[in-house]
C-alpha cells in the first residue's frame, strides 16, 4: 500500500528543495564553544612584532646621595656630596721611637699638628691632629723617672696642659694653664711630680724670662699640681730658659745671665722646700752670648743629650751640643756643630741633640714669619731637612722640640 502524502507535508519538502542553508555559519562559534573567537566580519590585526608603547606615567629618577661604598677593611664615611671610595689603604701613626715631635700653629685657624721624625727609622712619620687651640710647648712626662717608663707626650697652650696619647695625638686629661707657655720639661720636685711647665713672664721684653714655673703629677687621673715656683721668690729675674738636668731628675736646668762676665751661662738648680732654688757650681756652661734656648733629656742608656740655640745680634745661627753621662753633676763637653745645610737659616729658636748621634742637633729654622723647618745641624751635608709644613695647607709656624727616648 503505497503511502499518502498530506498536502502540509507537500509544502514543507517543498521549501527544503527551494531554500539554501548556511550551516558553517552555525558551526562557527556556537555558545559554549572554547574554540575561535567569533568572526563578526572585522579583519583580525597583523602582529609586526613591535612591542606597545607604555604612554603611561615614567617611574621615577632617584637623584638623591649615592651611598658610600665599602671596599676594603675600614668602613668609609659619607661626609658630604661626595662619596668617599674605600681604597683599602689604612694609614699607620705608628713612630718608632726615639723620634722627635715638633708642634706647630695654624696661625689662621689655631689648630695644631705633631710633626714627628723617627731617628729609628731616619723617615718622617705620619703627622697627629691635635684638638687643642693654638699649642706652644711640647715636652714628656715619665711614669718612672729613673727608668722612662711610661712617656706620654705634654703638651701645652694659653688656656690648657694636657697630656696626650703619643700614638693619636688624642688629649688624656688636661688642667688650666698659667700663662704663655715657655717649655715643659721633666723633673721630681722636693720628691714630688713628674713634669714642669715654666710660663714666660708677662712683663718681660724679647728674648723675654720666665715669670712662673708649676710642677704636676700626671700620673693622677686629675693631672695634679703639686708645686709652684715663682719669679724672685724661688729663682731669679733674669732666667731665660729652664730645662730638665739629666744628671740629676730632682734638679734642673737654668739658662741665665753669667755669673761673672757678660753673656748668659746654664747652671743647675736644686729646688729646697718653699725657698730660694740653690745652684749647683761651677756653671755648667757659662759667657755664651745670643743664647736663646737650652733643652736636656736623658735615655735608657743612661746618658744626657744637650742642645743649645744660639741666635741674634747678626751672629751666625748655631747650636752647641753636648752629650754626657747623666752621673756628671757638671758638664764641660760642649764644642759649636757646623750648620751645614744648603737653605739659609737667618734664626735658630730651639735645638735638640740626637739621641743616637753625637754632634749633632735637631734646629727649628725660622725663614720668614710664616715659614718654618726642622733641620739637621752637624753631621753629613746633605739630607739635612727634618720636618716643614711645606705640604700643610694654611700658615704654619713650629714653636718647639721634644724627643721621646727609646
Amino acid at each position: 500500500m503505497r503511502p499518502v502524502l498530506r498536502p502540509m507535508t507537500v509544502c514543507a519538502l517543498s521549501i527544503l528543495a527551494g531554500c539554501s542553508i548556511d550551516f558553517d555559519r552555525f558551526l562557527r562559534g556556537r555558545v559554549g564553544d572554547a574554540g575561535a573567537p567569533d568572526d563578526m566580519g572585522v579583519v583580525v590585526p597583523t602582529d609586526m612584532g613591535v612591542a606597545p608603547t607604555d604612554t603611561g606615567v615614567v617611574p621615577p629618577v632617584d637623584t638623591g646621595v649615592v651611598p658610600p661604598v665599602d671596599t676594603g677593611v675600614m668602613p668609609p664615611r659619607d661626609t658630604g656630596v661626595v662619596p668617599p671610595v674605600d681604597t683599602g689603604v689604612v694609614t699607620s701613626t705608628e713612630c718608632r721611637a726615639p723620634y722627635l715631635v715638633a708642634v706647630a700653629e695654624d696661625l689662621d685657624r689655631g689648630t695644631g699638628r705633631l710633626l714627628r721624625w723617627s731617628f729609628a727609622d731616619d723617615r718622617r712619620c705620619a703627622d697627629l691632629v691635635l684638638t687643642i687651640v693654638r699649642p706652644r710647648a711640647v715636652g714628656v712626662a715619665f711614669d718612672g723617672a729613673s727608668s722612662l717608663t711610661g712617656p706620654q707626650l705634654i703638651v701645652v697652650d694659653e688656656t690648657a696642659v694636657s697630656v696626650v696619647n703619643p700614638d693619636d695625638g688624642s688629649v688624656v686629661r688636661d688642667v688650666a694653664a698659667a700663662g704663655a707657655p715657655r717649655s715643659v720639661f721633666d723633673i721630681v720636685s722636693n720628691g714630688s711630680g713628674t713634669f714642669a711647665v715654666a710660663y714666660t713672664f708677662a712683663g718681660g721684653s724679647n728674648p723675654g724670662s720666665v715669670g712662673n714655673v708649676r710642677v704636676f703629677d700626671h700620673r693622677s687621673n686629675n693631672l695634679r699640681e703639686v708645686q709652684a715656683w715663682n719669679r724672685n721668690v724661688q729663682f731669679g729675674l733674669s732666667v731665660l730658659w729652664m730645662t730638665a738636668f739629666p744628671g740629676n731628675q730632682g734638679q734642673y736646668l737654668q739658662l741665665r745671665n753669667a755669673d761673672t762676665g757678660s753673656g748668659y751661662s746654664a747652671v743647675v738648680m736644686s729646688p729646697v722646700g718653699t725657698g730660694f732654688h740653690q745652684a749647683t757650681t761651677p756653671a755648667l756652661i757659662a759667657n755664651r752670648n745670643n743664647a736663646v734656648s737650652v733643652s736636656a733629656y736623658r735615655t735608657s742608656d743612661r746618658r744626657g743629650h744637650y742642645a743649645m740655640a744660639f741666635s741674634g745680634s747678626g751672629s751666625t745661627p748655631t747650636v752647641y751640643v753636648a752629650s754626657t753621662a747623666v752621673s756628671s753633676s757638671t758638664l764641660t763637653d760642649v764644642f759649636v756643630p757646623t750648620v751645614r745645610c744648603p737653605e739659609a737659616c737667618p734664626n735658630i729658636t730651639r735645638a735638640v741633640a740626637f739621641p743616637d748621634e753625637n754632634g749633632q742637633a735637631a734646629a727649628i729654622c725660622e725663614l720668614t714669619g710664616t715659614e718654618y723647618t726642622v733641620v739637621r745641624v752637624g753631621g753629613a751635608n746633605t739630607g739635612c731637612r727634618m720636618l716643614d709644613t711645606a705640604a700643610m695647607p694654611g700658615r704654619w709656624r713650629i714653636h718647639d722640640l721634644a724627643v721621646m727616648p727609646l
